[in-house]
């Protein structure tokens, strides 16, 4: 099974668009137009079958997923909504989905790297430990959507390397390693589209959006 983007060039590039069995890590700076995008992909599931929507941020305006299930005709009881509050919560999230949980074929996790940085101290030998969860958390992800025929969406964001001034997914190399697609969103300033490079597997070409009412909307 596949979910629409709204995008058919990225739809396309995908294969059909967000396949299931897989990771698809979507990242970029913020008001790049990732949550417009996967709201839009929601709403795209939805119609099918249903979505499920985890927020690790407490980021997520109702109103504007409210607006984009409107504007797609798509009843909102078929999209799942929750949020969470600590790591470990996330954690448990992740096994309940595991061990056959799934309340829907689409699951995503937006600002999945969120509560992650919470944790941080800035000691390597505590910290480590962490990146470890991390790293747990998304092999029981990769499992629960090969097992249960899921296709899962973690949307992330950057971080500057101080050194060079380039931006960077938050731990790039374990969401990288785990996921089957990657994915990075970023707008220009002065703007008014946003772009989509492909990252992994990697293809010479850009997916140009704005974000409209409905999600988003192809250029």
């Amino acid at each position: 099974m596949r979910f629409s983007t709204g995008l058919p060039r990225l739809d396309d590039a995908l294969g059909g668009g967000i396949p299931t069995k897989s990771i698809t890590l979507i990242y970029g700076q913020e008001k790049s137009g990732k949550t417009s995008l996967v709201l839009r992909i929601i709403a795209s599931a939805a119609r099918a079958a249903s979505a499920a929507y985890v927020d690790c941020s407490g980021k997520l305006h109702p109103e504007r997923l409210s607006q984009v299930l409107e504007a797609n005709r798509v009843e909102s009881d078929r999209v799942y909504v929750t949020s969470v509050d600590n790591f470990l919560q996330q954690e448990e999230i992740i096994l309940k989905l595991h061990d056959g949980g799934a309340p829907a074929p689409l699951i995503i996790f937006d600002d999945f790297t969120y509560l992650h940085r919470m944790e941080l101290t800035g000691n390597v030998r505590e910290d480590t430990r962490v990146y470890k969860r991390l790293a747990f958390q998304l092999a029981a992800l990769k499992e629960a959507a090969l097992n249960w025929d899921l296709a899962v969406i973690v949307v992330g964001q950057v971080h500057s390397i101080p050194e060079s001034g380039e931006a960077r997914a938050v731990a790039r190399r374990i969401l990288g390693y785990w996921a089957d697609h990657v994915l990075r969103v970023s707008r220009e300033p002065g703007k008014k589209f946003s772009t989509i490079s492909f990252e992994k597997p990697f293809r010479d070409r850009v997916v140009r959006f704005r974000v409209v009412r409905s999600g988003v909307s192809p250029l």
